[in-house]
């Protein structure tokens, strides 16, 4: 038998493809009472709201296998997609292709010039253990790295470009830059070669947690069974639950950093005291729902992102009714805003009064909030794990253990967005089937 632990879209997406692979025997252990992980999604104020994971950036492929397994993809308005980044207390418009970032304002000449020059020019390889604020710095400029890349690790990952790898956040970007010539020539052979597939940011019709409850029908999955103990003998691995002790010839582990440091304390010792050192960010999720009139100010696009630079009480917001009309109740508006983070984690832990109390007199400046808004607010103690130096320890450590019939397959290792998570699970499922 094949365990896998953990029913997160990682692990789920790993035991669907196994099955589909042709693995007889496999089983996922979940100790919550529902499948999803951080994908949650839930009812309020008559809307459907995210907790987790707010949008899914699909290519064809991955759009096509959503609708083989009857789900719905909701793709937003055409322009609703704009980006804006707040500067200087207003929202600006983010340049979305090559004539907007040449012929617009948002950076300035001397940007565009070392843009130009760092993508055409040759460049020596990145230094290893290079951070993601030291690689734009070098390569591109400090405006770049202000303007550009500083809101858009807050918008995704939460984190701090100041600690995040190059080589961990953005591997693909790492490798463009370790081929010989100009990056711009990497990017050339990366589309010809057909690497570069265009994404579009989708939805589901009855909201992302609809994906991991659909590919948990197709599975063994075991909810409230919590795997208490690993242990390795001869034969394979022992697994001790609440129910008893079932044997399995090959463990995945689709947990959490710290939860599965701690059933590879006796094991693997060394693997367990790596995986305990990967950092999080933490998260309060807030959803607005008021009506439309009362948000006369709300963005014309995706949503806005705040740069640390700005020193303002939220991380971002999403405008999910301009974005997924279908969200909404009619005549209302549903704003979803993100506070705490790595660099401010203290405002995520804030009870409710005082969060909302803080965020709301953000939400009147920004977005002209004339009314009430109907909130609630959504927490992860540890939603986002963070592409630090202590996930090259992971994989130093980690390097034996798949021959010896032990596997990771989690958001905190290889990408944590959603496509990431179904890709890597199908990945492995691909090399324990063969």
């Amino acid at each position: 038998m094949i365990a896998v632990i953990g029913a997160g879209v990682s692990g789920l997406s790993c035991a669907w493809w196994l099955r589909r692979l042709g693995a007889e025997s496999v089983r996922v252990y979940e100790a919550e009472a529902r499948c999803g992980g951080k994908v949650k999604t839930v009812r309020h104020a008559g809307a459907l709201v995210e907790a987790g994971p707010n949008t899914l950036l699909a290519d064809d492929d991955l759009l096509a296998w959503l609708r083989e397994l009857d789900l719905t993809p909701v793709l937003p308005p055409k322009d609703a997609q704009r980006r804006f980044v707040l500067r200087q207390g207003r929202y600006r418009l983010l340049p979305d292709g090559p004539r907007s970032l040449l012929l617009g304002d948002y950076f300035s000449a001397a940007a565009k010039w070392s843009l130009l020059r760092g993508v055409a020019g040759r460049h020596a390889p990145p230094p290893a253990g290079e951070t993601l604020a030291a690689y734009v710095r070098r390569r591109f400029g400090a405006e770049w790295l202000d303007k550009a890349v500083d809101p858009f690790v807050g918008g995704v990952f939460a984190g701090d470009p100041e600690e995040m790898l190059l080589e961990e956040a953005l591997p693909r970007l790492a490798a463009r830059e370790r081929e010989p010539g100009s990056l711009l020539a990497g990017i050339w052979r990366a589309a010809r070669g057909g690497q570069l597939r265009r994404k579009r940011a989708c939805t589901l019709q009855d909201g992302l947690e609809s994906l991991p409850r659909r590919l948990a029908r197709d599975v063994d999955v075991r909810l409230e069974q919590a795997v208490r103990a690993l242990r390795r003998d001869a034969a394979g691995w022992l697994l001790y639950t609440d129910r008893g002790v079932t044997r399995a010839s090959q463990v995945v582990l689709a947990l959490p950093a710290d939860a599965a440091a701690a059933l590879l304390a006796h094991e693997a010792p060394e693997l367990s005291a790596a995986c305990r050192q990967v950092p999080y960010a933490p998260m309060a999720v807030v959803a607005s729902v008021v009506p439309a009139e009362a948000l006369p100010r709300a963005l014309d696009g995706f949503g806005g992102l705040n740069p640390a630079s700005e020193q303002v009480f939220a991380l971002g917001h999403l405008m999910v009714g301009r974005l997924y009309p279908h969200c909404c109740p009619p005549g209302s508006a549903l704003l979803t805003s993100f506070v705490g983070g790595r660099r401010q984690a203290g405002l995520a832990a804030l009870d409710d009064a005082e969060l909302l109390s803080r965020l709301n007199p953000e939400l009147e400046r920004h977005f002209g909030l004339q009314a009430a808004a109907r909130q609630t607010v959504m927490r992860w103690p540890r939603a986002i794990p963070q592409a630090t130096a202590a996930l090259a320890e992971v994989r130093r450590a980690l390097a034996p253990w798949p021959e010896r019939g032990l596997h990771v397959c989690a958001n905190w290792l290889d990408g944590v967005s959603l496509p990431d998570c179904l890709a890597k699970g199908k990945r492995l499922a691909e090399r324990l089937a063969a």
